[in-house]
This record gives structure tokens, C-alpha cells and sequence, in this order.
């Protein structure tokens, strides 16, 4: 039998959720106490006997990311990370639900700043640490600054309208980091040699796990500078934007090292002349060792309309609004999928699965779906779509891009919901650096992967141009090797003027959670044993990402 404790407990989270889901569908104003005691099943003296009134709601909506912020810190190794990433990581796990309803998140902050002294104390405390560790000047008040704070984060709660919360957090940081200069120090040193890796993709992870604990010089010093402070599974995004996965499922921290520092923040741009990493809202960050692991972004082919009405997989953020999307459709919308290539392919099919209810439509540019695998393995995912009723649009070419719809040749489609994964090009910051680039646009390097003429500055992973097309698997790879020249540079060892080409063990894609694809070494894999496979290799990978 449940004890008292227990039920009242679930009561108020049946009441907040009840309250949230009406919140986002019909915004704060309009929702009415009676609306949410009638979605929770309570009568409204219950209601009341939890909340005082519909705005505590908001309040303890907030209260509850404020108790889980040091378990969250711990979690993912943030409390080594400097006094602005560990600021920066706050702030990003209060606005957890940003990417759900913008405009109620902000809200709910404003709330909390204007009734409350939770967010003052914890400034307040994060000051008091960077005082302690030498971050901070030694006679700054501590209180004075929390209200600095405090009084920023509400002036862009209330100012900005940025429908990303790395937008909204890339905003506050340059606000923050422009009043917060005045009481920062400058921290290292600089008789230590300084190597960071930008990125913590799966070629920067690598590199990290093959260097630490180790093998690391004790006179460098090693940075790894991301926007977000745990490592994720990109391969996995397609089950996060379908709702089969969460999130949380789809990552783990980086490793956690004294010899490691994390800064958590925004590059904007590389400063090969000055060996900076400049970043959006904070101090350069020096190198003279680095390793660019940017990734790559969807690339649109100058597709009129598609950057501004589709769907993206290619970040954690657009993939949580791409599922935000997805799973706010009624029943029998249309689902448009651009690109039938793996990650098109596996939308498609883990997006059939989780909505039964929905039209998909997946638009493929080739005569035949996958042909670069074997034509069995073809056929067979063709049968799989056409049983499953996942409509495949074969010789598409899709010339425009509308809100309610797309062009193929020029013939109108109505869609709902447009996910695109028609290509992808390198991060923008690796296009805009002036160094020789492939017909792709992706970094030509020497047979060590550096640059031709900066022996120091390494790339890995899709911004790379290497034989193969890029994966996880490739940079890995990649990054194996660098990390072999890296170590034989500091032993004075001397290198090899080729080094072996990188062997990949093969491709496996997963259609929905029973069946998948694949090919490894000369054999096609089809079934459920492909899907058995797929799914071991990310146990492994999950489970052994630490140092």
C-alpha cells in the first residue's frame, strides 16, 4: 500500500505535470486553476492545499531544478570546470525545458527572480568558490556581484526572444562576461604548454581516453573546450527526435582527470595568428597545442526556404526541438523526411515505430535507397518501408521549401513536419578558417592530420578530409592516430612518413528497435542480428567512455 508520504508526493507531480502540458498548449494566461485540477483528477481543494495560487506552480517548477542543479554538477564532472563554464552550466541546466515552450521557461525564471532568493544564494555560493579558488579577485563582494548577476539573467529573460537556449545562453554570457571582467583574474600557467581540444565529439573523446591518465607530459596542460558539458552519441540522435530514447540516454560525462580542465562555452572563431580560440561572451581561450573537432552542420544546397522551415538531427538542441515537434502532431499528420541516406533511413523507421498514427514520407534523390550497400541489404529495407506503409519518393529532387510544405520538382507536397538529412557540411567555424579545403569543404591535411604549415594544430573527425566519408567510427580512427603522433613527438621518437591507412569494421543501421541493417567486412547483415549487433556496439562505446 502506498504510504501518505509517497501519494502526496505523486499528487503534486500529477499536478505539475497536469499544469505543464496545459501551460504549453495553451499558454500561462489562458489556463485556469479548474482546467488543471480536471487534467490532474483532483478536486480544487486539493489543488489549493498544494499550491496557493496557479503562479507557485511556476515557483516550484524552479525550486525543483534549483534542488537537482548539485546532482546534475556532480554527475557530469562540472565542479573542476572554471567559475564562468560552471556559471554558464548552471544557468543551461535551469533552462532544461527551454527548448519545450521558450516563452513559458522564461517566464518561470522572471518568477523566481522577482519572488525569490533561491538564485541570489546559489550566486552567492559560485562566487564564493571562485574567491576561494584564486578565479576571482580576492576582495570582490560576493554579494554585491550575486545581484549583478541576478539582475542580467533577468534583463535577458526578459528581452530575449531566442527560440534556442544556446542562443538565449550565447546572449547572456556576452552580457555576463562583459560586467564580470572587472572581478576575474587571470588564471594558468603559462610555463605550462597549453593543448585543447575543441569539440568533445567522438574523435576529441578519443584522443582524451588515449592521452589520460597516462600519457600526458607533465608540462602540458590539457583543455577540452565544448558547448555542452557531457559527450554525446550524435549516432543516436534519430531515437531521440522519434521519443524512443530520452536525452539522458544518448550521453555521458566526460572524463573526469586533474590533468583535465573543461570549459564549457561558444567558439565563434580560431585565431591561427594569435593561437587563440575566441569565444562568444567570455575570454580567448590560448593554445599551443590544438585539435579542431567541430563536427559538421546540415548543409542545404542553396534549397530555397529549407534552412528556415525544416527540422535538423545535426546538434542535442535541434534534435530536442526536432522531437518537440514530432510529438506535439496530431493524429495522421504528414511527415516529410529529406534524405534517404542512414540517418534519413533510421528517422524514418524509429519514427514509424514510436507514431503508428502518422503519414511519413521519405524523399530519396537515387534510383534505389542505400546503394552504396549491397543491393540484398537494399531490397531488404525497401521491403521493410513498404510494409511498415513508410512512403518512399524515389529520384526526388526536392526544389523548395515552405512551412506547410516542400517542392519536388516543382510539385507541391503538404507536410506537417519537414526533417532534413540531405547533407552535411563542416561547422561553420572550420569554414570560415583561411587554410586549403577539399572540393567539401573539409580540411586538407599531412599524412599526420595537421596542417600543411602548423605542425601543432591537428583536425579530426567530419571537418577532416580523409578517404572515407565521415562517421564515428572514422574519427576514432583519426583520432587513435593522432593521439600515436602526439605521444611519439614528446618521446622524441621519430615518425613515420605514412601511417596505416584507418580500417573501418563496417556500417550498421538500426530499422526501429527489432530490425536493422549492416555490413561488416565483406558480409550484409539483415535482421534481427544486425539490430543485435548495432545495439552491443553502443553498450560497449556506453560503458567504456571513461578514462
Amino acid at each position: 500500500m502506498m504510504k501518505r508520504t509517497e501519494k502526496k508526493q505523486q499528487t503534486r507531480e500529477n499536478i505539475l505535470k497536469a499544469a505543464v502540458s496545459l501551460f504549453r498548449e495553451k499558454g500561462f494566461d489562458d489556463t485556469t486553476v479548474q482546467e488543471i485540477t480536471e487534467a490532474a483528477d483532483i478536486a480544487k481543494g486539493t489543488f489549493f492545499n498544494y499550491f496557493p495560487t496557479k503562479e507557485s506552480i511556476m515557483e516550484a517548477l524552479a525550486e525543483d531544478r534549483l534542488h537537482q542543479v548539485d546532482d546534475y554538477l556532480h554527475t557530469y564532472g562540472l565542479n573542476r570546470v572554471t567559475f564562468i563554464s560552471k556559471l554558464r552550466a548552471h544557468i543551461s541546466f535551469f533552462l532544461g525545458e527551454y527548448h519545450f515552450n521558450p516563452a513559458l521557461t522564461r517566464r518561470v525564471w522572471q518568477r523566481v527572480i522577482e519572488q525569490q532568493s533561491l538564485l541570489l544564494e546559489t550566486w552567492h555560493e559560485l562566487l564564493e568558490v571562485g574567491i576561494k579558488r584564486k578565479e576571482i579577485k580576492a576582495d570582490t563582494d560576493a554579494g554585491l556581484w550575486a545581484n549583478v548577476i541576478n539582475s542580467h539573467f533577468y534583463y535577458t529573460l526578459a528581452v530575449c526572444e531566442a527560440e534556442t537556449r544556446e542562443t538565449f545562453l550565447d546572449e547572456l554570457m556576452l552580457l555576463l562576461h562583459t560586467s564580470l571582467k572587472e572581478i576575474l583574474t587571470k588564471r594558468g600557467d603559462r610555463a605550462m604548454k597549453k593543448m585543447v581540444i575543441v569539440g568533445g565529439g567522438y574523435g576529441g573523446m578519443r584522443i582524451l581516453q588515449r592521452l589520460l591518465p597516462n600519457d600526458l607530459p607533465d608540462d602540458i596542460e590539457l583543455v577540452l573546450v565544448d558547448k555542452l558539458p557531457y559527450h554525446c552519441f550524435k549516432t543516436e540522435y534519430y531515437a531521440l527526435a522519434a521519443g524512443t530514447e530520452s536525452d539522458h540516454e544518448v550521453r555521458v560525462p566526460f572524463p573526469q582527470h586533474e590533468r583535465l580542465s573543461l570549459h564549457f562555452g561558444t567558439v565563434d572563431a580560431i585565431d591561427r595568428e594569435n593561437r587563440q580560440i575566441i569565444m562568444k561572451g567570455e575570454e580567448p581561450v590560448s593554445y599551443d597545442i590544438l585539435v579542431i573537432g567541430l563536427g559538421c552542420e546540415d548543409k542545404y544546397h542553396g534549397v530555397p526556404g529549407a534552412e528556415e522551415n525544416t527540422y535538423s538531427i545535426q546538434s542535442m538542441e535541434n534534435t530536442r526541438r526536432t522531437y518537440e515537434a514530432l510529438n506535439n502532431l496530431p493524429a495522421q499528420s504528414i511527415v516529410s523526411i529529406v534524405g534517404a541516406g542512414l540517418s534519413g533511413v533510421e528517422v524514418a523507421s524509429e519514427l514509424r515505430e514510436s507514431r503508428s498514427d502518422l503519414h511519413i514520407k521519405l524523399f530519396d534523390r537515387g534510383e534505389t535507397i542505400l546503394p552504396m550497400f549491397p543491393k540484398r541489404l537494399s531490397n531488404y529495407v525497401q521491403n521493410w518501408f513498404e510494409k511498415h506503409e513508410v512512403d518512399v519518393i524515389s529520384n526526388s529532387n526536392i526544389t523548395k521549401v515552405e512551412k506547410s510544405g516542400l517542392y519536388n520538382h516543382d510539385e507541391f507536397i503538404k507536410s506537417d513536419a519537414i526533417i532534413w538529412t540531405a547533407g552535411i557540411q563542416p561547422n561553420k567555424v572550420v569554414r570560415d578558417l583561411d587554410v586549403e579545403k577539399d572540393e567539401k569543404g573539409r580540411v586538407v591535411l599531412t599524412p599526420h592530420h595537421h596542417l600543411p604549415d602548423d605542425e601543432h594544430t591537428f583536425v579530426v573527425g567530419d571537418c577532416a578530409s580523409l578517404p572515407h566519408a565521415p562517421s564515428a567510427q572514422l574519427a576514432e580512427g583519426q583520432a587513435d592516430q593522432i593521439a600515436t603522433v602526439l605521444k611519439k613527438r614528446w618521446n622524441n621518437e621519430t615518425l613515420p612518413e605514412e601511417l596505416p591507412k584507418i580500417k573501418l569494421k563496417g556500417v550498421l543501421g538500426s530499422l526501429g528497435k527489432k530490425h536493422g541493417f549492416g555490413v561488416m567486412g565483406d558480409t550484409a547483415l539483415t535482421g534481427r542480428v544486425a539490430r543485435l549487433l548495432k545495439s552491443g556496439v553502443l553498450w560497449m562505446y556506453k560503458h567504456h567512455s571513461g578514462v
